[in-house]
């Protein structure tokens, strides 16, 4: 077993996330085989819908893409509509994940959020929120809301 297969190998189980297997036919199906990052990053995006389900908010969309980048979670709020940005690290990165979003991201996220509105000719409140998941071992997901994470940024 190769170093690269037995840390992948050893993050997914820690993250619970299922190993990709090959199909046995000598090929494998290129969208099983995500590179780690891409599944950690899919891992937290699952977490996340799970926990804003939990707290009452419904799921509308994930993964909706346009021109200006990508929204992982859009969500009510009861009568509100929340763009949830999802940020996935594990513990011990030398930034903790709700500060890997900047200046740049959330004016991407002000605009595909405007986006999406105006093409559904939706005129009411809505808000961009912040999902930080931090992957703990031997613990489940840490997870920290941060909601409006635009609020004082003109």
């Amino acid at each position: 077993m190769s170093l690269e297969r037995a840390l992948d190998r050893s993050i997914q189980e820690r993250n619970k996330i299922p190993i990709q297997k090959s199909s046995g036919k000598g090929r494998t199906d290129p969208s099983k085989k995500l590179p780690l990052h891409l599944q950690t990053g899919k891992y937290g995006e699952e977490k996340a819908a799970e926990y804003l389900t939990q707290i009452g908010y419904r799921i509308i969309a994930k993964n909706v893409s346009c021109r200006h980048g990508e929204i992982d979670i859009i969500a009510n709020d009861g009568d509100e509509i929340v763009f949830v940005e999802v940020r996935t690290r594990s513990f011990g990165w030398v930034m903790p994940p709700e500060f890997t979003v900047g200046p740049e991201k959330i004016k991407k996220l002000k605009r595909a959020a405007r986006i999406w509105t105006e093409s559904r000719k939706y005129i009411g409140f809505w808000r961009i929120d912040l999902i930080a998941i931090t992957i703990k071992e031997g613990s489940g997901p840490s997870i920290e809301h941060i909601k409006d994470i635009t609020e004082g940024i003109l």
